[in-house]
């Protein structure tokens, strides 16, 4: 998942109708709970100039700028608790969460951010391929996209997966134990990347596209508020294929949203960096049969691989967005 990316993806939306019970009256609005977009991305220049809520009006909607979470595993959580009704990430990480029985839908998807994600070496290591891997070590997070890129990096480079041992770490603590030369690579996606190859001396061993990644991102809506409140998502999707586009045409336009200066602010090569991965981006769009053919490699492959224990079909958990209209009487 993107955040940005350090809002592209990944940033991650929460939706809850008015009330414990989402139940509303023609009078009252939706509340569409939103993960705070950050200071970066066409989220956080909605949140600031209101253009969202304006967006949302329409259908009897307002946002309302909650937490934030940087991975999808614990949103999937949430959905599924009823604490958050829409969460953004990827498929890779969607898959693991759909094999449990979840409470949502996927509604809306992003092509693979191919150079906006892989593996990476320190500039100083004698890693100069991915068969090079053979006998090393690599940081992962378990059952999503950071193993799945792996993975998959081996199976494309005719690489064993037994030569090479996986390093499994949660996000936050990647970071140094990479810099620090514990691990001799880290198999991670642009809200990481991007600032270990500019922060942490590292470099692209190699991307999404030398991987031959199928990892796109997905937008999901819990069922309860698809039953509901039909018309609030499809207004949500107009308007992230919307900023989507203009964030791609304009990249640097929706950096530093609220400041320049801080942790929060991308600067020097970082932002360099963060503009020219976003320029490759393509906007968010309704899912169609070739993305869910694509959905359905990714469950294949993770079974294939013994992360998932079962097979998934994951059509079952797809809706058509441009179908969607009124809400139920």
């Amino acid at each position: 998942m993107r955040k940005l990316l350090l809002a592209v993806p990944v940033v991650l939306l929460a939706a809850a109708c008015g009330g414990g019970s989402g139940a509303t009256t023609a009078q009252e609005q939706v509340v569409v709970r939103i993960s705070d977009p950050g200071n970066s991305g066409f989220l956080a220049a909605a949140k600031k100039d209101g253009s969202l809520d304006a967006a949302l009006a329409k259908v009897n909607a307002k946002v309302k700028w909650a937490g934030d979470f940087s991975v999808f595993a614990p949103a999937a959580q949430a959905i599924n608790a009823g604490s958050l009704d829409i969460a953004t990430g990827s498929i890779t990480s969607g898959v693991t969460a759909l094999a449990v029985k979840p409470s949502f839908k996927i509604f809306a998807t992003v092509p693979p951010d191919l150079a906006g994600e892989g593996i990476v070496v320190k500039n100083g290591s004698p890693i100069k391929s991915v068969a090079d891997l053979a006998g090393r070590s690599v940081a992962v997070g378990h059952g999503g996209t950071s193993e799945y890129l792996l993975l998959k990096a081996l199976q494309t480079f005719n690489v064993p997966v037994d030569k090479v041992k996986r390093v499994y770490l949660l996000p936050p603590q990647t970071a140094p134990v990479f810099g620090s030369g514990k691990v001799d690579a880290w198999s991670t996606f642009s809200t990481f990347l991007i600032p270990a190859v500019t922060d942490l001396d590292a470099r692209i061993l190699a991307d999404g596209e030398a991987i031959k990644s199928d990892n796109y991102v997905i937008y999901v809506a819990a069922n309860k508020l698809l039953d509901e409140h039909p018309e609030v998502v499809k207004a949500l999707f107009e308007f992230l294929k919307e900023g989507s586009t203009k964030e791609i045409a304009d990249p640097a336009a929706y950096l530093n949203v609220f400041t320049q200066a801080g942790p929060q602010a991308v600067q020097g090569k970082q932002k360099d960096l963060v503009v020219d991965i976003q320029k490759k981006g393509k906007p968010a769009q309704a899912v169609t049969a070739p993305e869910i053919a694509k959905y359905q490699e990714v469950a294949k492959f993770f079974l294939d691989q013994k992360v998932l224990t079962a097979p998934l079909d994951v059509s079952q958990h797809v809706v058509d967005v441009t179908t969607l209209g009124k809400a139920k009487q």
